[in-house]
């Protein structure tokens, strides 16, 4: 009785640990594309759009069937970066700042060509925090690559849920 039971503990604690793919084929398209991203954020740093742009597109290749195409995808994805702001997050007993954010907003249109009616424009924000003591251009590759994913997920989550 006792091993069973710590079986069924550890198999319990174990499930928080799977990870689960993004896509489970719930897209019923072949083929993407994705045209670069235009900067509208007064701060984001020059070249970002199509940076992301790369990494949203290796982002979909790594964690779906669906394949790159340059003519007549079934998934059309465009988009624009519409918000790059640091805002202090945290203040400490002498009034000055702990904490920052760095928050990147996107609005992403989707154009599914195969089921227009899972088509859709939506705005996507994701946030990361750092230590205030720090510079920007220091931590700023980094911070954007934990973002970039965040944006990323919820992108590919809102594609194959259609919620």
């Amino acid at each position: 009785m006792k091993r069973l039971l710590t079986y069924i503990i550890f198999a319990v604690l174990m499930s928080g640990c799977v990870t689960y793919s993004v896509l489970d084929g719930s897209i019923d398209a072949d083929t993407f594309n994705v045209s670069i991203f235009e900067e509208q954020a007064a701060n984001a740093p020059v070249g970002y759009g199509s940076k992301y742009t790369e990494y949203l597109k290796d982002f979909v290749i790594g964690r779906s069937s669906l394949k790159l195409a340059s003519s007549n995808p079934d998934i059309m994805i465009s988009g624009k970066i519409v918000g790059y702001s640091v805002l202090p997050t945290a203040v400490q007993g002498n009034e000055t700042t702990a904490q920052n954010r760095l928050t990147v907003t996107v609005l992403v249109s989707v154009i599914n060509n195969k089921s227009p009616n899972n088509s859709f424009e939506q705005q996507f924000s994701q946030f990361s925090d750092f230590d205030a003591a720090l510079d920007l251009a220091s931590r700023e590759d980094e911070l954007l690559e934990d973002i970039n994913n965040k944006l990323s997920q919820d992108i590919i989550n809102k594609l194959s849920s259609n919620w």
